[in-house]
């Protein structure tokens, strides 16, 4: 791929910067050097590789979800500052 001009000024008003004609022209060259470092990835042969969704083995360690027996209501209203017949009553945070 060519790196032109034009997508160089594309470039620059995605990433909301101003270039002058002198900055194009030096980001031509930078931008070629990005791309002759990226083909050295064409030549990898990843044919043997299987897909990964994560590079980690992570599996799930945590315990299977049962249902249990409900904790008592009233036990756990019995801490809090403020109350009403079933539920915690907490200040007001959204005006």
């Amino acid at each position: 791929m060519e790196i032109t001009t034009d997508i160089i000024r594309h470039t620059a008003k995605l990433s909301r910067i101003e270039l002058s004609a002198e900055e194009e022209k030096g980001m031509e060259k930078h931008f070629a050097a990005m791309l002759e470092q990226v083909k050295t990835l064409d030549t990898f042969d990843a044919s043997e590789v299987d897909a990964t969704a994560h590079i980690l083995s992570a599996v799930n360690v945590l315990r299977e979800d049962k249902a249990g027996e409900p904790f008592d209501r009233e036990k756990l209203l019995s801490c809090a500052p403020e109350r009403d017949e079933e539920s915690y009553i907490v200040p007001r945070v959204v005006e």
